[in-house]
């Protein structure tokens, strides 16, 4: 993830605007001599902030940043950071945060995306019907060349947002390595340059009613990269504050970002329901691109922005050589995670309905989602060995150490519980409402369902709202109780909802409404989503206590590289269950892993004689 803790630049011999200096005894030398001496020596007064020379003028803008590199950088001298280094790091936390949303935001577009889809689906069957037209290619989005005839249209749309999470976790492994070699400059304005691609596609797939699923699904595996942003974005911010400071900056940006998630559930819904960028071929009042369009003109604006105010360390940190080389790296280290991406959406694609009937039954299915985490992990880790540049490889290797430590394994465990279930639940939320509630007994569209868009953002707002609370619960209790008692709350939501979901399919089973059962689905949901928000915040501390500093950041971006497949695996699974009618399945497993935490996180940090406690 980030090297949060990482020294910053060496602190110059030439730099003389120290405090104080312990005075000198006077000793008896040639004039020659004496002078050379007190130019050597630092005085013994007290330096005016406003008489320090400004060691970055190119750099001391508000707005833009006219330097490749800045001259010196290190935020723990006081006054430096002070004279101008806390104007620069502020500039580029601005121009960060913007960036890190949209990459959150287009990332997770398609949890929402996926339900319009579905509303336009709808909506257009049944015009189709009434025309006395049951051709499969008449509704809008009918995907025909994918879902064949007997195919659960709802529960393959699952795929489009598993895709987007089981990229987001590859890129997430190599976005680890870019700041170094590539600069924070244009690795966060060739990140955001990258997810222009995705949404302009989609925006054009989308307006026919004929759009490929193939093109889609790929499209969704594109705007993993947005994922992967968490990683060089942290990184790179930790580097511009001192110490003292970096948990507030680290917070607003990694805050701020996550909102992106919401933020995108919430707009979608609303710009899809108008011409907002002109006609749309896509018919029944639908303009599905709409989302794509947005983005990517917000894009631009962010690429903007880091292009004019985002600033590269010194080379004493990081040794580039042109913008030229550091976009080619930059290529290089994205060209692997898409690489490893390649290879997953490939065997998906492969293995779906539309080739083979292998994987039909629930066992199977559930397989096939496992194998394709494993694919993905081995493949991405495998480039990263054998295919980085001399400069990353020799990072790999240091960071390789913690593939012996026990406690490595354990808390990535754990993490995935927190991070792994708020990203994945992100991303199925706002579906599974709309499979659970959004129809009547007999399979047609309800006129009541309540719009699900208004409620789905509510949850992931409130996870990521909550995460620096649970930081602040942990320094006061500690981390592993909180995680404890959190845990259990979450164990217990999840078997609610799990029941909830049964109740809801045996209404609709029965010929009854279930419609009164939303609103505690809902609650118990944003109890979920608040409970991996504080277990977010809770085990980040545990493991900055469990490990050494230099051992806590590669742990906490392993962990967290795992941990966002989650943002594959359980709308992939919510997939094969909805198949099956049994979506409380999910949430039953769920409940049975968080309980498996619960014991590992009370053996191994809790208990008293535990092994590390925190």
């Amino acid at each position: 993830l980030t090297d949060t803790l990482a020294p910053c630049a060496p602190f110059p011999a030439a730099r003389t605007h120290t405090h104080f200096a312990r005075p000198k005894p006077k000793k008896t030398m040639s004039p020659n001599l004496n002078n050379e001496k007190a130019a050597a020596e630092p005085k013994d007064i007290e330096v005016n902030v406003d008489a320090v020379g400004v060691e970055n003028p190119l750099s001391t803008g508000k707005f833009v940043d006219r330097a490749f590199q800045l001259n010196y950088w290190d935020p723990e001298d006081h006054i430096f950071f002070a004279k101008e280094g806390e104007a620069i790091a502020n500039r580029n936390l601005i121009c960060s945060i913007p960036n890190l949303f949209l990459g959150f935001a287009i990332w997770l577009m398609w949890s929402a995306t996926v339900v319009v889809i579905q509303e336009a689906y709808d909506a257009s069957k049944a015009a189709c019907i009434a025309a006395g037209n049951t051709a499969v290619d008449c509704p809008t989005y009918h995907f025909s060349g994918w879902i064949k005839p007997g195919d659960n249209y709802k529960s393959i749309l699952y795929t489009i947002p598993a895709i987007a999470g089981l990229s987001g976790g590859v890129m997430r492994c190599v976005n680890s390595f870019m700041i170094p070699i590539s600069g924070g400059r244009v690795t966060v304005a060739c990140t955001t340059t990258a997810l222009l691609i995705p949404c302009v596609w989609a925006a054009v797939i989308l307006k026919s009613k004929d759009a490929s699923f193939t093109q889609l699904v790929i499209c969704a595996a594109l705007t993993g990269v947005g994922g992967g942003a968490f990683s060089s974005s942290m990184n790179n911010i930790s580097l511009f504050f001192p110490k003292r400071k970096q948990g507030l900056a680290l917070g607003l940006n990694a805050g701020f970002g996550n909102l992106g998630v919401p933020m995108s559930q919430l707009l979608i819904g609303p710009i899809s329901s108008y011409a907002a960028f002109g006609g749309s071929a896509a018919g029944a009042g639908t303009w599905g691109g709409n989302g794509g369009s947005f983005y990517a003109i917000l894009c631009a604006i962010a690429i903007s922005m880091a292009v004019v105010g985002m600033s590269n360390m010194p080379a004493t940190t990081h040794e580039l050589v042109s913008v030229a080389n550091c976009v080619f790296k930059w290529l290089w280290l994205h060209a692997i995670g898409m690489l490893a991406t390649g290879v997953a959406t490939g065997v998906l694609i492969a293995t779906s309905v539309s080739v083979t009937s292998a994987f039909d039954a629930p066992s199977d299915s559930i397989g096939r989602v496992i194998m394709l985490v494993i694919i993905a992990v081995i493949v991405v880790h495998a480039l990263i060995w054998y295919c980085v540049p001399p400069q990353v490889k020799t990072k790999v290797i240091d960071q390789s150490v913690i593939f012996s430590n026990k406690h490595n394994y354990i808390m990535t465990y754990l993490y995935i519980m927190t991070f792994g279930s708020f990203i994945g639940f992100s991303g199925a939320f706002p579906k599974l409402l709309k499979d659970l509630f959004g129809y009547l007994p007999d399979g047609s569209v309800n006129p009541d369902a309540p719009n699900v868009l208004y409620y789905a953002w509510i949850g992931p707002a409130v996870g990521s709202l909550i995460r620096p609370v649970g930081g602040w619960m942990s320094d006061k209790f500690g981390g592993a109780l909180v995680t404890q008692v959190h845990t259990i709350v979450q164990t217990l939501a999840s078997i609610a909802c799990g029941i909830l979901c049964w109740q809801a399919r045996e209404r609709l089973n029965d010929g009854k409404k279930n419609l009164d059962l939303f609103p505690p689905f809902v609650f118990m949901f944003v109890v979920l989503f608040y409970c991996t928000g504080v277990g977010n915040g809770s085990t980040f501390r545990m493991i900055a206590i469990i490990f050494e500093k230099k051992e806590a950041a590669s742990v906490l971006g392993w962990s967290s590289a795992i941990a966002s497949f989650g943002a594959y695996i359980i709308p992939a699974l919510f997939g094969v269950a909805i198949k099956q009618k049994s979506p409380q399945t999910v949430m039953y497993f769920m409940a049975a892993y968080y309980f498996s935490c619960l014991g590992m996180n009370h053996w191994y940090y809790l208990r008293k004689g535990c092994e590390k406690p925190c």
